[in-house]
């Protein structure tokens, strides 16, 4: 092959031309195929992955404890030592007052017993006041300072006493005994318990018996009170 032929230089320069054009053409898709992959892996880098946990809930029944079966039982509302009912006696009872008794009433409480009904009056103070409890002819009752006369429901009468004795504050006149002023407690011989009247602080109560039972009368503090116990 003459290099000096003209048609061999032709020849040779086409050549070149197509290998330098396959040079380059490789080169290009070299350089393409590397961009492709460093953008991919810049695009897939830039990406967050959102990782989704499933939720579990677990629902735990409530514990339920079972209380105690609470059987409903009226207890009574007073307290004290048991009375032997055959130490009760019908008698009058009485004392005198002690310390500063106080005169205002605050409260009437009634219990059941197993050989007895208890009323307690409950009072303001430092002291009890003085009393006397006994039966008397029925059946109806007015207070020291007359009024309308009370008849309780009964076939004998307890009527008892109070001395001083007020249903109201003796400074300012308000009520300090906001209870029933005539009730059935429901207790054993007792048919009902009623108010009389408190003029000058002479307070009048009586108990309405289905017959006559011995009694006893005693007196407490931490309130001041007056506790009559009656045989059943």
């Amino acid at each position: 092959m003459d290099p000096t032929n003209p048609n061999v230089r032709i020849a040779l320069f086409v050549v070149g031309g197509l290998i330098v054009g396959m040079v380059l053409t490789l080169i290009l898709l070299l350089f393409t195929a590397g961009v492709g992959q460093n953008a991919a892996v810049t695009d897939t880098t830039g990406l967050t992955t959102a990782t989704i946990t499933p939720t579990t809930t677990t629902t735990t029944p409530p514990t339920t404890t079972a209380a105690p079966t609470t059987t409903a039982t009226t207890s009574p509302t007073t307290t004290g030592a048991p009375v032997e009912s055959s130490t009760l006696d019908t008698s009058t009872k009485a004392a005198e007052s002690t310390g500063q008794p106080g005169s205002a009433l605050t409260d009437v409480r009634t219990g059941d017993h197993d050989t007895f009904s208890r009323i307690v009056f409950d009072f303001e103070g430092n002291g009890t006041p003085a009393y006397e409890v006994g039966y008397q002819s029925g059946p109806s009752f007015v207070g020291s300072g007359g009024g309308d006369p009370v008849a309780p429901d009964g076939s004998a009468f307890l009527v008892i006493r109070i001395i001083p004795g007020l249903t109201y504050d003796v400074d300012d006149y308000t009520p300090t005994y906001l209870g029933p002023v005539s009730f059935d407690p429901g207790l054993g011989s007792i048919a009902e318990i009623a108010f009389v009247g408190d003029f000058e602080a002479d307070m009048i109560w009586v108990v309405g018996l289905t017959g006559e039972r011995g009694f006893e009368v005693t007196t407490r503090t931490d309130p001041q009170r007056l506790v009559v116990d009656i045989a059943s």
